[in-house]
C-alpha cells in the first residue's frame, strides 16, 4: 500500500458509495497493478481495491483507479502539473456537475442524459501545509471503468467505423452541453472555478511553451521528412514546415461564435473507453483525462479525433463521420432549447477549416507518439531527447502521416 488507511477513508467518503455507511470502516488499499509504460505519459495510474468492513455486514471492496503525477520531473514540467492537475480535479468537481445539473433543470429525459464521465470518488491536490499547492501527494481516486466492462482501443491500429461513430456522437453531446452552459447559464460558465478548469494548461508559462512547442514541431518535421521523403509529393517541405510550426496566438479570441464550447483538447483513442452490448457492439463510452480541457472550437476535438484515432477503413468514411457529428451536435443542442439556425453545415465547414489549420501541428507531433513503434519507459523520460529518441516512425505512423497530408491538402486545410 502507498496510502494510509486514514487517507483512503478521507478520499472515498462522501462519494455516494457504500463507504458512506456510518458503520463502514476502511481496512486499506491493495494495489493490483499499474498502467503499462508508454500508455499514459501525463500521469501514473494505479489500479487498486479499497477494502471496507461494514459492521456485521462483512467486508466489501470498491475497485478504484488512483491517478497520480507523472514519475519524472521532466514529465511533470512538460505537463505543467501545477496547473493541469487542479484543472482536472476542477473538471470533475465543477464542470461535469454543472452539465448534469443543467440537464436536471431542463428535465432532459434520463435516456438522453450524458453518462460519459467517470465518477470521482475523491481527490487531493497536495499533502503539504497549503492543500492547494500540488506536490508528490497529489492524487485522484476514480472509479475503475475496466471492472465495469469498459476497455480502450488499440492505439496503433485505431478504431473501426462503429467505434468512431459512437465516439463522434458522444463528443457532439459533450460539446452541445458545453455550448448550452455558455448560452443558458453564463454565470455558471463564467464562475472562477469553472474558468480555472478550462484555462490553457500552460497559461502561466505561455512564452516558454511557445518556444518549446516550436522546437518540438520543427523536430517532428525533420523526423517526418527524413523518414517519409515521399510526403513532399503531397506537400512540399517548406509548406509542411509552415503549416506545422504555428505558435498559439495569445491574442486569438477564445470565444468564436456560434460554436465555442468546452473542449477536451486531447480526445484520442487512449482517452476514451468503450463498453459493449450482448452482441459485442460498442454502445457506451467514457471520456477520461480532462487535464487539458479548454473553451474553444469543437471542430478541433473532432478533427484531432478522426485523424489520430480512426483506423484506415474508418478514415475512408471521414465525410460521413463529420456529418454524423454535426447532425448529433444540432440535435442535442436543440434538445437543450438552443437556437441552432446559425450552426448549419456551411458554417460548420468554415469552422472545420479554421480548426484544422491549427490541428495540423497537433497531429504532426502526436501521430508519432500515438503510433510509436517502441513503448517509452516513463521512468527513463527526463528530456525531450529521451522522450523522442525511440519514437521513430512506425509503418502505422507512416501511413497516417501520408493520409493526413493528402486529406488536409485536398480539403484546402494546409495554407500555401
Amino acid at each position: 500500500m502507498f496510502l494510509e488507511v486514514s487517507d483512503v477513508s478521507a478520499l472515498m467518503t462522501g462519494a455516494g458509495t457504500a463507504v458512506d455507511s456510518p458503520t463502514a470502516r476502511c481496512l486499506g488499499l491493495a494495489v493490483r497493478g499499474e498502467t503499462a509504460a508508454g500508455e499514459n505519459y501525463g500521469s501514473t495510474f494505479l489500479m487498486a481495491d479499497a477494502h471496507y468492513q461494514d459492521g456485521d455486514k462483512g467486508v466489501f471492496t470498491v475497485p478504484v483507479v488512483c491517478k497520480r503525477l507523472p514519475p519524472t520531473e521532466y514529465l511533470q514540467k512538460t505537463f505543467n502539473v501545477d496547473v493541469s492537475f487542479p484543472k482536472e480535479v476542477n473538471f470533475y468537481r465543477v464542470v461535469a456537475p454543472a452539465m448534469t445539473e443543467l440537464q436536471r433543470e431542463l428535465r432532459i429525459p434520463d435516456a438522453e442524459r450524458i453518462t460519459a464521465f467517470p465518477k470521482l470518488y475523491g481527490a487531493r491536490i497536495g499533502g503539504g501545509s497549503d492543500p492547494a499547492v500540488v506536490d508528490g501527494d497529489a492524487i485522484m481516486v476514480l472509479e475503475d471503468l475496466a471492472v465495469a466492462g469498459y476497455r480502450c482501443g488499440d492505439r496503433n491500429r485505431g478504431l473501426d467505423l462503429e467505434h468512431c461513430k459512437l465516439a463522434v456522437r458522444e463528443l457532439a453531446r459533450f460539446h452541445a452541453l458545453g455550448l448550452a452552459l455558455r448560452r443558458l447559464r453564463p454565470a455558471v460558465f463564467g464562475a472562477p472555478a469553472f474558468q480555472d478548469a478550462c484555462a490553457f494548461f500552460m497559461h502561466n508559462r505561455a512564452d516558454e511553451h511557445a518556444v518549446a512547442s516550436e522546437n518540438f514541431c520543427n523536430a517532428c518535421v525533420d523526423l517526418v521528412l527524413a523518414e517519409i521523403p515521399e510526403i513532399v509529393d503531397v506537400v512540399d517541405a517548406a509548406r509542411l514546415r509552415r503549416a506545422a510550426v504555428r505558435p498559439r496566438d495569445p491574442a486569438a479570441p477564445v470565444i468564436r461564435e456560434p460554436f465555442a464550447c468546452v473542449v477536451h483538447t486531447d480526445f484520442w483513442v487512449n482517452n476514451m473507453m468503450f463498453a459493449y452490448d450482448e452482441h459485442g457492439r460498442p454502445d457506451r463510452l467514457k471520456m477520461v483525462d480532462f487535464q487539458l480541457t479548454e473553451v474553444g472550437s469543437p471542430a478541433s476535438d473532432l478533427v484531432f479525433f478522426v485523424y489520430s484515432s480512426a483506423d484506415a477503413a474508418a478514415l475512408a468514411h471521414v465525410d460521413g463521420l463529420l456529418r454524423e457529428y454535426h447532425a448529433e451536435l444540432l440535435r442535442y443542442a436543440r434538445l437543450h432549447g438552443l437556437d441552432v439556425a446559425d450552426m448549419h453545415w456551411e458554417a460548420f465547414e468554415r469552422e472545420l477549416a479554421a480548426a484544422a489549420t491549427l490541428e495540423f501541428s497537433h497531429l504532426l507531433f502526436m501521430t508519432s507518439i500515438i503510433r510509436a513503434q517502441n513503448k517509452i519507459e516513463k521512468a527513463d523520460t527526463n528530456s525531450d531527447e529521451a522522450f523522442t529518441k525511440d519514437l521513430g516512425v512506425s509503418e502505422s505512423a507512416r501511413e497516417r502521416y501520408l493520409d493526413i497530408a493528402r486529406h488536409f491538402a485536398s480539403r484546402g486545410w494546409i495554407k500555401p
